[in-house]
């Protein structure tokens, strides 16, 4: 698929590898969308690429998803390429503590259940377009899980399993499904945790080089070899996640 003359809806696109994914479809002449519940990060882009649409939406929230489609559908009218980014991830131990309902609702609707909202209510919109594109932002640890990660690990599983699935029953349409697997990565999310990170910009790239070359699933850095060693050794695998910083 081209990776230029494109219209792009990035969801969590305000910082981190969301933002490098905008700003690099953005250098290959693309119509950039970015949302985020952050206002003022999203004010920050609006000021520094005057073209880009900016939307403020909280992703956990069905009705705001719903006004987001909405949008996309009255302001745009097309789209192709929907990378659904936007994500959280929160350590949570449940022997040593009571974690808030809320918290656990809202990581897994942030991680999951807004992806396939967005995927399913702008299917219509993606199957006018000649050639479309979903792309849902996994992890390593949707395949081997971390134990002090049990619902982003969940999240991400279930993300991965939707990927699968949508690719299968879209494959006779014009919309492809891809799935990237990001390693460890420099944003603020993982800003506490120590060890080798990819950046952002690395990550953008690994996409944009997979797009161009209709990969079905980009996994960049680390994220290669810890996939290699999980289907030879998943123990080991598993282990190597648990001992990592």
């Amino acid at each position: 698929m081209q990776t230029t003359g494109n219209t792009i809806l990035i969801t969590g696109g305000s910082t981190g590898i969301g933002r490098a994914i905008a700003r690099a479809f953005h250098a290959q002449n693309n119509r950039i969308i970015v949302t985020s519940r952050n206002q003022a990060r999203l004010a920050q882009l609006q000021q520094e690429f005057p073209d880009w649409s900016t939307y403020p939406a909280d992703l956990t929230c069905t009705a705001d998803v719903i006004e987001l489609v909405a949008f996309i559908e009255e302001q745009h009218g097309s789209l192709n390429i929907l990378v659904n980014n936007a994500g959280q991830q929160t350590a949570c131990n449940f022997l040593h503590q009571v974690p808030s309902p809320a918290a656990l609702v809202g990581e897994m609707r942030l991680n999951f259940e807004a992806a396939l909202l967005l995927a399913s209510l702008l299917l219509p919109v993606l199957l006018h377009s000649p050639a479309a594109l979903i792309v849902n932002v996994g992890s390593a640890l949707g395949a081997v899980p971390r134990s002090a990660y049990p619902v982003y690990s969940a999240s991400k599983a279930a993300l991965s399993a939707l990927s699968v699935c949508l690719r299968r029953q879209l494959r006779e349409t014009n919309v492809s499904v891809m799935e990237l697997v990001p390693p460890l990565t420099d944003t603020l999310m993982n800003a506490e945790r120590s060890g080798p990170k990819m950046s952002p910009e690395s990550v953008a790239e690994a996409l944009l080089c997979g797009i161009q070359n209709n990969r079905r699933t980009i996994r960049p850095g680390s994220s290669s070899i810890l996939h290699a060693i999980s289907r030879v050794s998943p123990g080991l695998a598993s282990r190597l996640v648990e001992a990592s910083p």
